[in-house]
């Protein structure tokens, strides 16, 4: 099997044919297979193209003899008319950059290099298809024939090159890799580079990182392994440079035997130089036994260098991310931290894990109330609000049946109208909408939740609205629309109006209800009477003084009085003549709505809670959503991708860009993973 390899800068290709050699001495070659790749868009060398051609011509030759299970050639030849490439093959792949290394790494396990041979550019079959202004002749003689030396003997075919002169091109892809090899064990270590803190994320691996430097030191002894007196060595070196950077001055002092500056902040700690060269505390304590040395005469760090501020998370980490005062308790065994408690504040605040579970969300400025909770001298019902409760269970016949109830509340005067429903699908949800409507007239506006079936329902509301403008249904006037508009998910505080009162009703089925699964008829009683319960409740101030009027209820707007009591108001004969009977209704709705407007509505002035401005989300914070029905180490995280802007400018709703998809979310449900302050 012969496979010609080829590049250029317009594309790179493969050719592989077969040469039989028969009994009689003849020689047969068959073309077999070729492969074809236009160049990148993006510019690669020229070396590296033909690396890349070499690559495809191994793996075609893999699959071609994979494929061929009867037939499997004695002997391989991979032609290549690039110099450098045969440099690379027959060279080590470890010694080249990631790009020709992996590449290289590949061709190996697919072809030895003993079978790459040099062929010059006019010999080579793949250079035909490597050149698009090749004439139509050449490509039949060359590329379905073969080149004419391969019918020859194999003494007269292209001479291969044992040595390749490396190009420019080739010395790029070199790796540089510096080697330090040092027999002088005598080296003193603090003429030793030791690595940057500040590349470092981990206190062990600081010191492990040092250890191995020192350990080169050991080499010509034949230890190989890191052991407890290393890490002690590296310790010592590491706290040494912090205390060099962070006290310089004072250590230049010291060893002057000079007193130190009066603005030193080691003036009260007596600081003395041992004989590792470590600044160290001379404190009162040394009398004491049992002790070790390091905790009466601990060694002085900075709070603020990065050296500490690895200690310090590394103490941190060891407790378990818990409390501050036993990382403190850890730490001075060993060393004094000048201002070790901000230290380990910061830590702390750094510190990712405890950032995610301190993270909480800020919710904004309680906002207004909707237009729909102050539309006043309305009928009630105009404003809806609309949400599903249960299940409950009923009997029906000797099974029993799973129900729920749907409750419509006025977001005006608070009164509320429960049907129940079968299920929980699309069609149960319109058909309750209906019978509501028979008895309440049509809302204007819907208000719900992001139920699937509630969504469901808009979308076949609106078709409906959509089928009902035609011709026909106008001449019997049924076209109307309701307006549906939906809170976001996992908010169940901007549905409060609707959630509070499935809380009432369902206190009062706990109190009335007393069989599990009623009946029906039973079930549909108590209902009807809990809607009755629940709406001749107050909504204004109940006073103690029998002259005042009553207080006002949703019963009033619906039926004219709080409960089954007398009718509301007085009026004289000419009031109650039947002809004026519309301005009774009429006298008494305005005054139920004056009412409305000076008790009920200064009620809804003050906010209850989320006073306090916060922090808006913007467009690029890294949040996670706070989800109450997973543990919080599941919460999603992303990044906020679009605000939702209120009437009053703040942002209450956002979207999150996460692996799921965006996802809307009020920013109640939202934390801030805010940047860390330097």
């Amino acid at each position: 099997m012969h496979i010609f390899c080829d590049a250029s800068i317009k594309a790179y290709a493969t050719v592989i044919f077969w040469r039989f050699t028969r009994f009689d001495g003849r020689v047969k070659v068959c073309f077999v297979g070729s492969k074809c790749r236009v160049t990148p868009l993006r510019p690669v060398s020229i070396p590296r193209l033909e690396l890349q051609a070499a690559l495809l011509a191994a793996r075609l030759a893999h699959t071609v003899q994979t494929e061929h299970r009867d037939i499997q050639p004695n002997q391989r030849f991979f032609w290549t008319d690039s110099s450098t490439v045969l440099q690379w093959l027959r060279s080590d792949p470890r010694s080249y950059k990631p790009y020709v290394a992996h590449r290289l790494g590949e061709l190996d396990e697919l072809a030895a290099p003993a079978e790459w041979r040099h062929v010059p550019s006019r010999l080579n079959a793949a250079d035909v298809a490597t050149r698009p202004d090749a004439p139509p002749l050449a490509l039949t003689d060359a590329w379905f024939q073969g080149p004419a030396f391969l019918r020859r003997p194999e003494e007269e075919w292209p001479k291969d090159l044992k040595t390749c002169k490396i190009v420019d091109e080739a010395a790029c892809e070199e790796r540089n890799i510096n080697l330090v090899v040092s027999r002088d064990t005598s080296v003193a270590p603090d003429a030793l580079r030791l690595p940057n803190e500040n590349n470092i994320s981990k206190w062990t691996t600081l010191l492990r990182s040092t250890a191995r430097i020192l350990l080169l030191f050991r080499r010509p002894k034949g230890d190989y392994c890191l052991d407890v007196d290393l890490m002690r060595k590296a310790e010592i070196l590491v706290i040494r440079k912090s205390q060099q950077d962070a006290f310089g001055q004072e250590i230049e002092c010291l060893r002057n035997n000079k007193p130190l500056p009066s603005n030193s902040r080691l003036m009260k700690l007596t600081p003395y130089l041992d004989d590792d060269g470590l600044l160290r505390v001379e404190g009162r304590i040394d009398k004491v036994t049992g002790v070790s040395t390091s905790t009466t005469r601990p060694a002085i760090l900075d709070g603020k260098h990065r050296v500490a501020q690895l200690l310090v998370e590394h103490e941190h980490r060891r407790a378990l991310h818990g409390a501050h005062e036993l990382v403190v308790n850890e730490l001075r065994q060993r060393y004094w931290v000048v201002k070790l408690r901000s230290a380990v504040r910061a830590a702390a605040a750094r510190c990712p894990l405890c950032r995610r579970r301190r993270a909480a969300p800020a919710a904004q400025r309680m906002g207004p109330l909707p237009a729909a909770r102050l539309q006043h001298h309305r009928r009630p019902f105009s404003c809806t609000g609309i949400d599903y409760f249960g299940p409950m269970e009923i009997t029906v016949g000797r099974k029993r049946q799973k129900v729920y109830g749907v409750l419509f509340t006025c977001l005006t005067i608070r009164a509320i109208h429960i049907e129940l429903a079968e299920s929980l699908t699309t069609d149960s949800t319109i058909m309750a909408l209906r019978r509501m409507i028979g008895r309440r007239s049509t809302p204007s506006v819907i208000w719900s939740d992001n139920g699937t079936n509630l969504r469901g329902c808009d979308a076949e509301l609106r078709q409906s609205i959509r089928e009902l403008n035609t011709e026909k249904l106008r001449e019997d006037g049924l076209s109307r629309g309701i307006e549906w508009r939906f809170i976001p998910p996992g908010a169940p505080e901007m549905g409060g109006a609707w959630e509070r009162m499935i809380r009432t009703v369902k206190t009062a089925l706990k109190v009335a209800l007393k069989e599990r699964a009623p009946h029906r008829e039973t079930l549909s009683t108590l209902l009807v009477e809990v809607e009755g319960l629940v709406n001749s409740r107050p909504i204004t101030h109940v006073s103690t003084d029998p002259n005042y009027p009553e207080a006002l209820t949703p019963n009033h707007f619906l039926i004219g009085t709080s409960s089954n009591g007398p009718a509301f108001g007085k009026y004289d004969d000419g009031d109650l003549c039947l002809r004026k009977q519309w301005r009774i209704a009429q006298r008494l709705a305005d005054m139920f709505w004056s009412r409305w407007i000076k008790e009920y509505l200064p009620t809804l002035l003050p906010r209850q809670k989320w006073q306090t401005d916060e922090r808006a989300l913007r467009v690029g914070d890294y949040v996670v959503l706070v989800d109450t029905k997973v543990d919080r180490g599941c919460w999603r995280h992303g990044v906020v991708s679009a605000a939702h802007a209120g009437a009053d400018g703040r942002a209450r709703v956002v979207d999150v860009r996460t692996r799921a998809g965006v996802l809307r979310r009020p920013a109640t449900r939202v934390a801030l993973l805010s940047p860390i302050d330097s």
